[in-house]
Protein backbone atom coordinates (compact mmCIF):
# COMPACT_ATOMS: atom_id res chain seq x y z
CA UNK A 1 0.00 0.00 0.00
CA UNK A 2 2.62 2.58 0.87
CA UNK A 3 4.66 1.78 -2.67
CA UNK A 4 1.38 2.60 -4.24
CA UNK A 5 0.96 5.49 -2.38
CA UNK A 6 4.57 6.52 -2.81
CA UNK A 7 3.96 5.70 -6.70
CA UNK A 8 0.84 8.32 -6.62
CA UNK A 9 3.12 11.08 -4.85
CA UNK A 10 5.55 10.85 -7.54
CA UNK A 11 3.21 10.86 -10.20
CA UNK A 12 1.61 13.96 -8.85
CA UNK A 13 4.50 16.06 -8.17
CA UNK A 14 5.47 14.84 -12.17
CA UNK A 15 2.44 15.88 -13.07
CA UNK A 16 2.28 19.36 -11.49
CA UNK A 17 6.12 19.97 -12.67
CA UNK A 18 5.15 19.06 -15.83
CA UNK A 19 2.05 21.60 -15.84
CA UNK A 20 4.21 24.38 -14.00
CA UNK A 21 6.64 24.29 -16.89
CA UNK A 22 3.73 24.05 -19.76
CA UNK A 23 2.33 26.92 -17.74
CA UNK A 24 5.73 29.02 -17.38
CA UNK A 25 6.65 28.56 -21.37
CA UNK A 26 3.19 28.94 -22.43
CA UNK A 27 3.05 32.79 -20.52
CA UNK A 28 6.90 33.89 -21.52
CA UNK A 29 5.36 32.53 -25.48
CA UNK A 30 2.41 35.15 -24.86
CA UNK A 31 4.09 38.08 -23.44
CA UNK A 32 6.72 37.91 -25.61
CA UNK A 33 6.56 40.41 -28.75
CA UNK A 34 7.93 39.61 -32.52
CA UNK A 35 8.94 42.76 -34.33
CA UNK A 36 9.47 42.92 -38.26
CA UNK A 37 11.37 46.16 -37.95
CA UNK A 38 15.60 45.94 -38.40
CA UNK A 39 17.05 47.34 -35.32
CA UNK A 40 19.64 50.35 -35.87
CA UNK A 41 23.18 48.80 -35.83
CA UNK A 42 25.00 50.32 -32.83
CA UNK A 43 28.83 50.58 -33.07
CA UNK A 44 31.21 51.27 -30.18
CA UNK A 45 34.74 51.83 -29.73
CA UNK A 46 36.68 50.80 -26.30
CA UNK A 47 39.57 52.58 -26.46
CA UNK A 48 42.32 51.04 -23.15
CA UNK A 49 45.09 52.81 -21.89
CA UNK A 50 48.06 50.20 -22.86
CA UNK A 51 50.03 50.83 -19.56
CA UNK A 52 47.48 51.20 -17.10
CA UNK A 53 48.39 53.18 -13.81
CA UNK A 54 48.10 51.10 -10.83
CA UNK A 55 48.59 51.57 -7.19
CA UNK A 56 49.91 49.08 -4.74
CA UNK A 57 49.46 49.60 -1.06
CA UNK A 58 50.88 47.52 1.45
CA UNK A 59 48.95 47.17 4.51
CA UNK A 60 50.06 45.03 7.79
CA UNK A 61 47.81 43.62 9.76
CA UNK A 62 48.79 42.23 13.21
CA UNK A 63 47.06 39.79 15.14
CA UNK A 64 47.22 39.16 19.01
CA UNK A 65 47.05 35.43 19.41
CA UNK A 66 44.02 34.49 21.51
CA UNK A 67 43.33 31.75 23.63
CA UNK A 68 39.30 29.81 23.45
CA UNK A 69 39.74 30.49 27.51
CA UNK A 70 39.88 34.24 26.84
CA UNK A 71 36.99 34.15 23.69
CA UNK A 72 34.73 32.06 26.08
CA UNK A 73 35.72 34.56 29.20
CA UNK A 74 34.60 37.62 27.00
CA UNK A 75 31.33 35.72 25.46
CA UNK A 76 29.91 34.61 29.19
CA UNK A 77 30.61 38.24 30.02
CA UNK A 78 28.33 39.68 27.21
CA UNK A 79 25.89 36.88 28.01
CA UNK A 80 26.15 38.13 31.87
CA UNK A 81 25.42 41.49 31.02
CA UNK A 82 22.76 41.05 28.51
CA UNK A 83 20.93 38.52 30.46
CA UNK A 84 21.51 41.48 33.40
CA UNK A 85 20.10 44.20 31.40
CA UNK A 86 17.04 41.85 30.70
CA UNK A 87 16.31 41.26 34.63
CA UNK A 88 16.90 45.35 35.09
CA UNK A 89 14.54 45.93 32.27
CA UNK A 90 12.32 43.45 33.81
CA UNK A 91 12.51 45.03 37.42
CA UNK A 92 11.76 48.37 36.16
CA UNK A 93 8.69 47.52 34.47
CA UNK A 94 7.05 45.26 37.92
CA UNK A 95 8.00 48.94 39.47
CA UNK A 96 5.76 51.20 36.78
Amino acid sequence: MTKIKTMMTKVMLGAMTVTTLLATSAGASAATVTTTTAAPTIRTTVQLNSRPVADIQVTKIHLKPVTTKKISSQVQTAVDASALNLDQKHSDSQLK
